[in-house]
């Protein structure tokens, strides 16, 4: 191959790769990824409650097989629900862990940043739980907000 064919060769990769980056800088902004719209809010009542009216409705079922199917779904809410919490434990458990290990390595201010984030993350967490229409009692969200204060870890 000769020295002129490869220049060529490595000029148009380059050529390739810049045009490639600018319809990839044009693109993202003519198709900028739009926010999801809201969902609409949760019906209320238990998980098998809601599959259940969903259920009787979408497929028809008749009282018979209503009577049937009403224990099975509550007992697999029964045990959903006992690993939702079961995981929003573990969780907690490792943002617990996570800022515990993160305070020792902060400023005094950092810290103080940390424990407003905190404190948000409980809010957030707080207004998530009575708007969700739960009755499980689940705390969801709380997996950020740590059992004691953060400042009185690792100081």
């Amino acid at each position: 191959m000769n020295p002129l064919s490869r220049n060529a060769i490595i000029g148009y990769l380059a050529a390739t790769f810049a045009a490639g980056a600018v319809a990839g800088v044009f693109g993202a902004r003519a198709f900028a990824a739009k926010p999801a719209p809201p969902r609409p809010p949760r019906e209320s009542g238990t998980m098998s409650d809601r599959i259940l009216k969903r259920w009787t409705t979408d497929f028809h079922l008749n009282p018979e097989q209503v009577s049937k199917i009403s224990p099975i779904l509550k007992s697999a809410d029964t045990e959903i629900s006992a690993i939702h919490q079961e995981t929003e434990g573990r969780m907690k458990a490792s943002f617990e862990r996570m800022h515990r290990q993160v305070l020792p390595l902060l400023d005094e201010e950092q810290k103080r940043l940390l424990e407003e984030h905190i404190k948000k993350m409980e809010r957030r967490g707080a207004e998530r739980r009575r708007g969700s229409g739960a009755t499980n009692g689940a705390p969801h969200g709380a997996a950020h907000a740590p059992a004691s204060a953060p400042g009185s870890a690792g100081r």
